[in-house]
């Protein structure tokens, strides 16, 4: 497989100086600034065998090429093709609209084309933790990102039928997992990754605290789950003692002890509020950062895809995900559509098009070493397209940024490309068909045929922002 995708490569770059000029080449690679050639050198452009780089205009056709490949097995007529790979091509190179870095890297490479977000179930099972943890590892040596909840292990000091023991709680298996994780890193590739618990789990408090010395469980970000009812308690019964549940049963949290390497030497149960155990997960925030926050019940109120609840995040928290469900990520670069002083909303529009379009093709260059997490981005058809560069926008418009113009500006931005782009995912469902999970969504119910079942996401942009 290797060698085949290699040879496809070598064919790529054959082809590219058919696709543009030279001078069309050049002006592409003399549009990137030095500190933006070192970020791609270091983390995007492609080393060929003979130990030469591929300049930014073959990365860039590179991708394009792959991208608008995909439109043959729609039966898309070789023109078409070509004109979407002359689409994808521009839209690239005019910095106009950007993919995630493991689309950048691995399409049309010898690597298996993977996105940056997924989440994965941790089932109550030494077979089910560790099943997941063989998942993750593959899927961190391709790079991906991974979001995991922990909600779903028993309490530690629960009694373990099977083996006559006891429980050591989500917070042993998160130092197992962190600790995997980090010998991957040493291998050199590695994505990030996030963990949740619950704010009704009994060992809250545990996971709470688990990062309160700093370099404690240094290959994860933390979260709690927040939920509509622990909120309203903390607002509305800040004096009652609040109550943690697992598998239906009620307990109070627990404030739980374990000695330098992990293990729980202590248990004690603890009649805390809600206010008192929202002042605790504040306080360590502003102790280290950590934990942060997700609200549970809110993603799950705009959740598409009803039947699989959102349990968890990406690393970074701006995408929450059903188990095995990902994310196919992409940004369009504000900046680039401010044209003699006024935003330039027909190129915009434009540009949103072409940008959902490509990231819809990109689902079916994916090549998972999870076979469920194949299966669920093909059936879920998962993009999420954002934004970049809106401050440097609005510095070109000469508006300032915390003004009522500049939130004017914002929402004018987002509305073309938020319209433009379920437009485009209704058009595409005519053209190549809805996703196959169409009919357990809420836009089944409400008579919209779509091609995904979500198409916007404001990403954060680390490395791709930089060139």
């Amino acid at each position: 497989m290797a060698a085949k995708k290699q040879s496809q490569l070598v064919e790529i770059e054959a082809h590219a100086y058919e696709f543009m000029s030279r001078e069309q080449a050049e002006r592409a690679n003399q549009s990137f600034s030095e500190n933006a050639l070192r970020v791609m050198k270091k983390r995007y452009l492609i080393r060929r065998e003979d130990g030469t780089q591929e300049t930014p205009a073959e990365m860039i056709h590179r991708i394009a090429h792959a991208v608008a490949g995909v439109e043959k097995d729609y039966s898309t007529s070789a023109e078409d093709t070509l004109k979407w790979e002359k689409e994808f091509f521009e839209v690239l190179a005019r910095k106009e609209f950007t993919p995630a870095g493991r689309t950048i890297t691995n399409a049309g490479a010898p690597s298996p084309v993977v996105a940056n977000c997924i989440v994965l179930p941790i089932e109550d099972s030494m077979e089910g933790i560790f099943k997941t943890l063989k998942d993750a590892a593959l899927l961190q040596k391709a790079g991906s990102g991974l979001g995991f909840s922990f909600g779903r292990l028993r309490p530690a000091g629960t009694p373990v039928k099977a083996s006559q023991g006891m429980a050591s709680g989500p917070v042993s298996f998160l130092q197992v997992y962190n600790q995997a994780f980090g010998v991957i890193k040493q291998q050199g590739r590695h994505g990030a990754n996030m963990a949740i618990l619950p704010v009704n789990h009994p060992d809250i408090l545990d996971f709470v605290y688990c990062k309160r010395v700093e370099g404690d469980i240094r290959n994860f970000n933390i979260s709690v789950g927040m939920t509509d009812e622990f909120m309203k308690a903390v607002t509305e019964a800040p004096d009652e003692p609040w109550l943690c549940q697992f598998n239906g049963e009620k307990m109070k949290p627990r404030r739980i002890t374990r000695d330098r390497h992990g293990v729980v030497v202590k248990i004690e149960e603890l009649n805390i509020t809600a206010a008192e155990l929202y002042r605790e997960i504040v306080e360590n925030a502003w102790h280290n950062g950590e934990p942060g926050v997700v609200y549970l019940d809110t993603f799950n109120r705009f959740n598409t895809m009803p039947k699989t609840p959102i349990e968890a995040t990406n690393p970074c928290g701006e995408q929450g995900l059903p188990p095995y469900d990902v994310c196919n990520l992409g940004s369009i670069n504000l900046a680039a559509f401010v044209r003699d002083g006024k935003l330039d909303l027909k190129r915009l529009e434009h540009v949103s098009m072409v940008a959902t379009r490509f990231l819809d093709n990109v689902i079916d260059l994916f090549d998972y070493p999870v076979a469920e997490v194949q299966e669920m981005s093909r059936n879920t058809r998962r993009i999420g397209l954002g934004v970049m560069g809106y401050a440097d926008m609005l510095f070109k418009l000469g508006i300032r940024y915390d003004s009522p113009a500049g939130f004017d500006a914002g929402e004018l931005a987002m509305k073309t490309i938020q319209q433009t782009s379920h437009e485009t995912s209704v058009a595409l469902a005519g053209e190549k068909g809805v996703f196959p999970h169409f009919k357990d969504s809420t836009w089944f119910e409400r008579g919209i045929k779509r091609r995904n079942t979500m198409v916007t996401t404001v990403a954060p942009t680390g490395s791709i922002s930089m060139f």
